[in-house]
């Protein structure tokens, strides 16, 4: 049976008009953008928590995900890598949570550098 994931995400675009400056609504959109994706996975579904204090975990080497979701439960900043290296390219702060539709080649990792509580889910 194929399991259903309705996810949405939402940003609000800022910009910094100076070096340590306050940041400001973006002057070129000025309005939320939203989006949201109805995922169908024939496959399984894998959760889990993981608690680590200055360490990574590789959330499964190119096993074909179709979908992510890693929230930061407590704890210090989470950073998010796409190719299993220790280059973060998501950072994620406590109560943030990121999810997406990912490509099968990726290698998503979970970066702790403190010490921090992460809910993820993937899916295939």
């Amino acid at each position: 049976m194929a399991k259903k994931i309705l996810y949405k995400n939402h940003c609000t675009p800022q910009e910094q008009i100076t070096a340590g400056g306050r940041y400001y609504l973006d002057s070129d959109c000025g309005r939320k953008l939203t989006g949201s994706k109805l995922l169908t996975l024939d496959g399984a579904t894998t959760t889990g928590t993981f608690t680590g204090t200055a360490t990574s975990t590789t959330l499964g080497a190119a096993n074909g995900f179709d979908f992510i979701s890693v929230k930061v439960v407590s704890g210090d900043d989470v950073g998010l890598s796409f190719d299993a290296s220790t280059n973060a390219v998501i950072k994620l702060k406590e109560g943030e949570c990121f999810s997406s539709e990912i490509i099968p080649a990726a290698e998503p990792k979970i970066i702790i550098t403190g010490t921090s509580t992460v809910d993820w889910m993937t899916g295939t």
